[in-house]
């Protein structure tokens, strides 16, 4: 065969193949693009969602209620959607499309989850008619709405033990059932290093003191509605006067101490001898606590306090220092199989809340830090199977929504802040089909005092740092506080006013913030430069090692200033189980 004859016959075999490739590489590129482009949209549109969620719960003064917590879910939910669909709005996808390929959206908080998804609505069997007829969702109609809410809980079955302890984001746990043959609810903080010295508790060797609330870093700025119906009423440390009209003035931001008790913030108006509080920016008078009781800041000494007479009843009174994860049962009481036990790796649980040293119970490698991951991860992931499953059974679409594996790194994400987990599976993306999920975390919030919350405010400078800035080294810690980081950020307010011209009632929101001091460049605005931050250690490693050093140095100033206001913090959260005696000065 002559070789231009060969040449003939080798470009109609290559040059098919060739187009075919070509053509190949030119789909896969460009799924690939869609890929991230729809991992950038659902990303986006994820992180509108827990900004919309933090933003009402920072701004809302009863954002502890559960009323009010599914209000603000809602509210996240729908900035969701709507973000998701100006994302792809080029796309051609509108919102009431790409709601059909969304088969739950996941908010993990403090001690348990809600997850958002398709169910069918049950009535009760002896709902009357009338109330069946009145109902704005009828018996087995099927909806999208927020699922009542679920615990991070483990059943454990111990002889005639048998109880349910309730695990958190952090230490915090609540144990409700029988023990030792008497019914049991009890909660607290679990720390093994809380010591009790004389009438002093310690905390890693550390003597943890009252504090003085007249210390500029307890001073909160506060929107005060302005009383029409006392005019001669003006609050004390002026600061701003918010002019909403002119020649009208609806209120003021004021400056006063505060202290937090059980979720709500407390103001000392010393000049004229009077606590307040304010709910739905309105001012409540609170005649029952004293100017003292809130300059006198002892949360911290409380905090550490229960932790040490709770850690006395984990050990003492119920006994559970040899509580084992072979000790966990299903929900009916049965033990797991070797085939169905969420909880693999045999752990002593509480093993190492009587230490004193080496490894505590609240520390990341410990045992309990260990199975409380467990416990929420299994729950998460569990009812998540569930509710993508049984979106299948509504969904008119011909997808098949499954739960994706979650890499470890993404269930680090959900079980160490408060978190939202979205998911949008089905989309044609040419070559496959997408199926994607985001995770976003809300470092910044009110329910969740996590250890890294706190930062180092220098009330000289009025700058607030990183605790684990090295500059901290080279300023005098007598003058410096610990300080919540939620409290650095803004808040609104509706003002109220009236128009004495034409008698018309106008409103006008108001923008403050609770502290207005400077944020480190090191540390707070570009984080990467923190020196000691960066190898690798967590906050709460470099403190520990900080509480080890002499107590005449600065890094160990650093550890009291720190651990004094992670207990005031903790102290100051809502929780359900706390006696309300607890909260009356």
């Amino acid at each position: 065969m002559k070789i231009q004859a060969l040449a003939v016959l080798s470009i109609i075999i290559i040059l098919p193949m060739a187009i075919l490739l070509n053509s190949y590489s030119s789909n896969q590129i460009k799924t690939l693009d869609l890929q991230v482009s729809y991992d950038s949209k659902l990303q986006n549109a994820t992180y509108d969602a827990i900004k919309a969620f933090q933003l009402n719960m920072s701004n809302s003064a009863t954002s502890d209620i559960t009323n009010s917590k599914i209000r603000d879910l809602e509210a996240s939910i729908t900035t969701f959607y709507n973000s998701l669909a100006s994302h792809f709005d080029m796309t051609g996808y509108g919102e009431d499309v790409l709601k059909e390929y969304v088969p739950a959206i996941v908010y993990t908080l403090y001690d348990g989850y809600y997850i958002y998804s398709a169910y069918d609505n049950k009535l009760d069997a002896n709902t009357s008619d009338s109330l069946i007829n009145d109902a704005t969702y009828k018996d087995g109609q099927q909806i999208n709405g927020i699922k009542p809410y679920i615990y991070y809980s483990s059943r454990y079955k111990r002889g005639s033990d048998d109880f349910v302890i309730t695990y958190s984001l952090d230490s915090y746990i609540t144990i409700q059932g029988i023990i030792n043959g008497k019914e049991v609810n009890d909660s607290g903080y679990l720390l093994s290093g809380v010591e009790k010295q004389g009438d002093t508790y310690t905390y890693r060797g550390i003597p943890i003191t009252s504090e003085n609330g007249r210390q500029e870093g307890f001073n909160q700025n506060v929107y005060i509605p302005y009383a029409k119906n006392n005019p001669d009423y003006v609050p004390s440390n002026i600061i701003e006067s918010i002019s909403v009209k002119e020649g009208t003035t609806a209120g003021w931001i004021s400056n006063y101490p505060c202290k937090k008790i059980n979720g709500v913030k407390y103001y000392a108006d010393e000049a004229n001898n009077l606590v307040f509080a304010m709910l739905n920016d309105e001012k409540t008078d609170q005649r029952d606590r004293t100017i003292d009781a809130v300059l006198n800041n002892d949360n911290a000494i409380k905090y550490y306090e229960e932790a040490y007479n709770f850690k006395q009843r984990i050990l003492n009174q119920y006994n559970l220092g040899t509580l084992t994860t072979s000790d966990a049962v299903d929900m009916n009481g049965n033990k797991y199989t070797e085939d169905n036990n969420p909880y693999p790796i045999e752990r002593q649980i509480f093993s190492e809340l009587g230490n004193t040293a080496g490894t505590f119970i609240e520390d990341e490698n410990s045992n309990f830090n260990g199975h409380r991951i467990e416990v929420i991860r299994n729950s998460i992931e569990s009812n998540l199977i569930v509710a993508i499953s049984n979106y299948n059974k509504v969904s008119t679409s011909d997808v098949n929504f499954a739960m994706p594996k979650l890499e470890e790194y993404e269930w680090e994400q959900l079980t160490e802040n408060i978190s939202v987990i979205t998911f949008l599976q089905g989309l044609n993306i040419g070559g496959k089909v997408y199926n994607g999920h985001s995770i976003v975390q809300n470092d910044i919030n009110e329910d969740f005092v996590s250890e890294n919350s706190i930062y180092i405010l220098d009330n000289g400078s009025k700058q607030y740092f990183k605790p684990t800035d090295k500059q901290l080294e080279n300023i005098d810690l007598n003058n410096a506080v610990g300080i919540y980081n939620s409290d650095f950020e803004r808040r609104t307010a509706l003002a109220t006013y009236s128009n004495e011209a034409t008698n018309e009632n106008l409103e006008k929101n108001v923008y403050y913030y609770p502290r207005i001091d400077e944020a480190s460049y090191s540390s707070i605005i570009n984080p990467n430069t923190t020196g000691e931050s960066t190898d690798s250690k967590s906050v709460a490693e470099i403190m520990k090692e900080y509480a080890e050093e002499a107590s005449s140095s600065n890094k160990y100033q650093l550890a009291k200033l720190y651990y004094t206001a992670l207990g005031r913090e903790r102290y100051g959260q809502y929780r359900v189980a706390r006696d309300i005696s607890d909260t009356v000065e």
